[in-house]
């Protein structure tokens, strides 16, 4: 596949050791300003304070809940990488009064400009892609946060019915959850492009009608959302793969590796202050 555009959407980092009184500021002037809503939860991080201002939000989490008591704690923020830029000056103090910028997890979205009808997804690791609404999904809502979690959608209708938006062309937007392990300094992020290939199969499915009968019946039901994953045997996905690869697929590492740098460097540089592209020793 040919000029897939990669981007990421919604980003999550955070900062170690920021110190009570600081936070106790840091949200009241918040409030104040932006008329945030601000909530007190028992599980998870226990403060939480949701910023919107226009387009923009912001949304900052303070103190896991299961930690003891301190005067020091984790700071979370959650936001669009346009929303960095936006609230850029309220978040750089946070570099100053912390010890570490921690890379959580992003939403890695790759821009295909094909249909989302030609295009065949399938998950390599036993995740239960299905079809809600016309979007694809692999597994449940709540695991929205896991690694891996997708959904493939129509981008060009997104735009459309959401923000007025009317664009040339076909677009299907691929969105994965990049979520490493170990959280990765935020400075180092640009050494460490996701890879997703192990996770799914993208291939843009031409002349559908040359598969085997059987073969053809299953994954015109996967596309359309007749079937969901977990009603195709193991026998059947693995010859639904075999095929597919004869066809143009996505090769989500590489184009994810190309473009990284490009993706990443702007929220990097403004909430960790640097970007080193040095492997470590």
């Amino acid at each position: 596949m040919e000029d897939i555009q990669v981007s990421i959407d919604r980003i999550v980092v955070d900062f170690t050791d920021v110190f009570w009184d600081f936070f106790n500021q840091f949200h009241s002037t918040l409030r104040t300003h932006f008329n945030a809503r601000f909530n007190v939860q028992e599980k998870g991080f226990k403060y939480h304070l949701h910023v919107k201002d226009g387009s923009h939000y912001l949304h900052i989490s303070y103190q896991l809940a299961f930690v003891p008591k301190s005067r020091k704690n984790v700071l979370r923020i959650e936001c669009h990488p346009d929303s960095i830029v936006h609230f850029k000056s309220w978040l750089l103090p946070l570099r100053k009064v912390c010890r570490e910028v921690l890379f959580v997890r992003c939403d890695v979205a790759f821009d295909i400009p094909l249909p989302i009808t030609e295009l065949f997804t399938l998950s390599l690791t036993g995740r239960n892609m299905h079809t809600w609404k016309g979007t694809r999904y692999s597994n449940q809502r709540h695991q929205r946060q896991n690694a891996g979690y997708c959904r493939v959608y129509d981008k060009r209708l997104e735009l459309k019915e959401n923000h007025g938006e009317i664009i040339k062309g076909e677009l299907t937007r691929f969105e994965i959850v990049y979520a490493p392990k170990e959280k990765i300094p935020l400075h180092l992020l640009v050494q460490y492009p996701p890879l997703f290939n192990e996770y799914y199969l993208c291939a843009h499915l031409i002349s559908p009608e040359q598969l085997k009968p059987k073969l053809h019946q299953k994954v015109i039901g996967l596309m359309s959302g007749e079937l969901e994953q977990r009603q195709i045997t193991g026998y059947y996905r693995r010859k639904i793969a075999d095929e597919m690869r004869k066809r143009p697929m996505l090769d989500f590492d590489n184009t994810a590796a190309e473009q990284w740098e490009d993706a990443i460097t702007l929220p990097c540089a403004i909430l960790g202050g640097v970007v080193s592209k040095v492997p470590v020793a």
